[in-house]
């Protein structure tokens, strides 16, 4: 005390001033240790987080894992074929069931199909009722048919063959008919000239006359001739039809034949006898040339008088060619309509038959109280339910047979199917589970949905355990194998230079620990879903990178995700 008291006024000052200094010094100190700190937390809050997991020994599966839904590949449908309603179901889905097990017990009544089935036939046969007696055939042909009998298309065809005949004979006749009618009216209208013209100018109509009794003599010689050549072809026709046998061709041929020859032969006469009148007025009027005007007259009137009963007779002549025709035209018609009526009748009776089979089916397969399992399985699927009605269309169970296999299939690489061959066993993941299970696969086909990558693997399943609709977890391939160095799959890393892993390299320092990402490169021994087996620069027990908040590279700084 008695020194500081000795220290002169310079000399406190001067230990102030060191004090204040020394007490700087140590505070700045204290802040460049704070920031030091701070800088070293904030960097470490900015790095890369990673997580990590020890590399270490252990087992590859190089197993295919697989999960699928089971589906039956050959189900029993049970079906019904008709429609009736259901009382009550005496099983549930999944349930096991014996053949003749009762399934569905059914309301007491006739189906749908056979009251529609009956109702059909009821107007079936009232519509044949009344077709038979509506007038349109005879009565021996309504007891022909009711007796099952049924004409035969040649029978058919022969009617109609003879009333074609009758309806073109009787046309023919009818226009040859006609025809004399017409030559007698143009004949008549000639002579009625030349006999108004010889009136006029008496001395050129001898001359005239002369001239045609050549013509007329002429054509009666030609036609005479005619009727010789047509009586010879009919003379030849009748000799052939008496030796043809009724019914052919031939005996028709010929018979139409006769009918025709014998229409031009009455033609060629009445066309003869007219000419022969002609002949005759023409040689009268010869004659008669140097009478007067009033015996020409006469003749004219005369002649007028032959020409209208040579008339009258050819128009009675056409009135019954003319009667002819329409009697063989409406028998034609008739017997057109009797065919088709025939047919038509013939055609329902049979449809009725046909109904009547279909009814009498019905009735034997009629559906009792009951519909039950005609195979032994569990039941996979019911459609109906109490209240609702079954359908003919669609089956009201389905059954898995037992004995019969199942199905499941689901998705691998093409790396993976690559390894596996049809035939291949796999294995319930499971396993313990199950005491009757085989799984074969069956085949390989690509992946509709991604085909350049994918492929399908498809198991045949037979197991009383496994049902249809159950999803399962298969396992097929080799079997586990020890390793030294063994990491996750996602530790693997691949650039243009190979595969490698990122392992964590520790750098220690005064204020804290850095953490170093350092490549490795491997090569991949085998994998399995999770894991790889590995080979590279390593002694064991080295942490790898697996996953990190960003991308990370060798070389890099990172922060670990428990730090």
């Amino acid at each position: 005390m008695s020194e500081l008291s000795e220290l002169t006024p310079q000399e406190k000052k001067a230990n102030r001033k060191k004090d204040i200094i020394k007490d700087i010094a140590i505070a700045f100190l204290a802040i460049m240790l704070l920031l030091t700190f701070f800088s070293n937390t904030i960097m470490n809050y900015s790095l890369p987080q990673v997580a990590t997991q020890e590399i270490t020994n252990g087992k590859i599966s190089p197993q295919i894992r697989g999960t699928g839904t089971v589906e039956a590949s050959d189900p029993y449908s049970v079906k019904v074929t008709e429609t009736r309603v259901v009382k009550s179901v005496a099983v549930s889905e999944n349930t096991h069931v014996e053949k003749g097990d009762v399934i569905y017990y059914l309301e007491d009544q006739e189906s749908t199909e056979l009251t529609e089935a009956q109702t059909k036939l009821d107007e079936l046969e009232l519509a044949y009722q009344q077709a038979l007696f509506a007038g349109d055939v005879d009565n021996e042909t309504i007891t022909s048919i009711r007796n099952g009998d049924s004409p035969t298309m040649d029978q058919y065809q022969a009617m109609l063959n003879a009333a074609t005949e009758r309806y073109e004979a009787a046309q023919d006749a009818d226009n040859a008919a006609q025809a004399v009618i017409d030559n007698l009216t143009a004949q008549q209208s000639i002579d009625d000239a030349e006999n108004a013209y010889n009136q006029a100018t008496p001395e050129y109509g001898s001359a005239q006359a002369t001239y045609d009794l050549t013509i007329v003599s002429a054509s009666l010689e030609t036609i005479s001739t005619s009727i010789s050549t047509l009586e010879s072809d009919l003379s030849e026709a009748e000799t052939n039809l008496a030796n043809s046998t009724k019914g052919t061709s031939a005996y028709k041929k010929y018979k139409k034949q006769i009918k025709t020859l014998e229409s031009q032969i009455a033609s060629a006469e009445a066309e003869k006898s007219s000419l022969e009148s002609q002949e005759n007025s023409l040689n009268e009027i010869i004659n008669t040339a140097t009478k007067d005007q009033a015996q020409i007259s006469t003749y004219t009137g005369q002649l007028d008088n032959v020409y209208s009963q040579k008339l009258a007779e050819a128009n009675l002549a056409k009135e019954r060619t003319a009667l002819e025709l329409t009697n063989a035209s409406n028998d034609k018609d008739d017997i057109l309509k009797t065919i088709n009526a025939e047919l038509s009748l013939v055609n329902q009776r049979d449809e009725i038959e046909k109904q009547q089979e279909v009814v009498d089916k019905l009735i034997e397969d009629s559906t009792g109280a009951t519909i039950t399992a005609p195979v032994t399985g569990t039941i996979t699927s019911l459609a109906c339910t109490a209240g609702e009605s079954t359908s003919s269309e669609e089956a009201v169970a389905v059954i898995q047979v037992d004995g019969k296999a199942m199905t499941t299939s689901f998705s691998v690489t093409n790396e993976q199917a690559a390894k596996l061959k049809v035939g291949a066993i796999a294995q319930p993941q499971d396993a313990w589970y199950y005491t009757d299970f085989k799984a074969t696969l069956k085949s390989i086909s690509a992946d509709s949905s991604e085909p350049n990558s994918k492929k399908v693997l498809k198991f045949e399943i037979e197991s009383t355990e496994v049902t249809n609709g159950q999803t399962i977890s298969l396992v097929i391939g080799e079997s586990s194998v020890d390793y030294d160095l063994v990491v996750p799959n996602g530790a693997i890393r691949e650039d243009t230079n190979g595969k490698f892993i990122l392992i964590i390299r520790s750098k220690s320092s005064p204020l804290s620990t850095r953490y170093i990402a350092t490549r490795v490169d491997v090569e991949v021994l085998a994998s399995d879903d999770t894991n790889s087996a590995i080979s590279g620069s390593l002694e064991g027990y080295e942490y790898v990178i697996t996953t990190s908040s960003s991308p990370i590279e060798a070389g890099q700084q990172v922060r670990l995700a428990n730090s």
